[in-house]
């Protein structure tokens, strides 16, 4: 069974339609990278993915998308929270804690799991990203690609299935990119199913199968 299943999908904003029809499957264990030119619709796709359109984001919607054989749009948050996660081009967007710490532990408190829980799940995603020495640092006071990280490893905390980046290395600079390269890799290798849009090819190195948008779906 495909992890990700997208049915025919179309999505509008009132009387503007940005997707028309999408329909496409993603694997277990597959990194796909979605590319295309910036304002296609890569970030619309990528919300009704996760759920965020209709459930946060209004918009009219048809068609189905299925999460491990499920519709994204039966699942609660917490569900959705465990079956896939985000993290979006911007940082500071998902960012509102004092500490490292705090933000990594914010998602887990609010699934309310055991402290001990919450504790090895930090000190667990730290190490993956290697932010160990950042850990009550201000998320206030890192670099973008520090930020970027911190993010991942919030997003990670849950153990989603599913992991979707939108756009994720366009603000860092050289070195942010690489760190977080690096840690999408780590990831791949560890079998986490990956879905990825960028409009330059910047995550390609990390996809096992490229997605055109051009070409398949306009």
């Amino acid at each position: 069974m495909s992890v990700i299943q997208v049915n025919n999908l179309s999505v509008a904003y009132g009387d503007k339609p940005v997707l028309r029809g999408l329909s496409f499957a993603v694997e277990s264990g597959e990194a796909v990278l979605i590319q295309g030119p910036s304002g296609c619709g890569k970030s619309t796709l990528l919300h009704a993915v996760c759920g965020l359109i209709p459930g946060s984001i209004p918009a009219e919607i048809s068609g189905r998308v299925l999460l491990s054989g499920r519709d994204v749009r039966d699942l609660t948050v917490a569900e959705r929270a465990c079956e896939i996660g985000i993290v979006f081009q911007n940082p500071d967007t998902q960012l509102f804690c004092d500490t490292v710490e705090d933000e990594i532990a914010f998602g887990l408190e609010n699934l309310c799991l055991p402290r001990e829980v919450i504790g090895e799940r930090i000190g667990e995603v730290l190490a993956l990203t290697r932010l160990e020495r950042l850990r009550f640092a201000s998320p206030k006071e890192l670099s973008g690609g520090q930020k970027q990280l911190v993010v991942l490893a919030a997003v990670l905390a849950l153990d989603p299935k599913i992991l979707l980046l939108d756009e994720a290395l366009s603000q860092l600079d050289e070195t942010g990119k690489a760190a977080l390269t690096e840690r999408l890799h780590d990831l791949r290798r560890k079998g986490r199913t990956l879905l990825m849009v960028d409009h330059d090819g910047a995550l390609s190195s990390v996809a096992t199968r490229t997605v055109d948008w051009e070409k398949e779906w306009l």
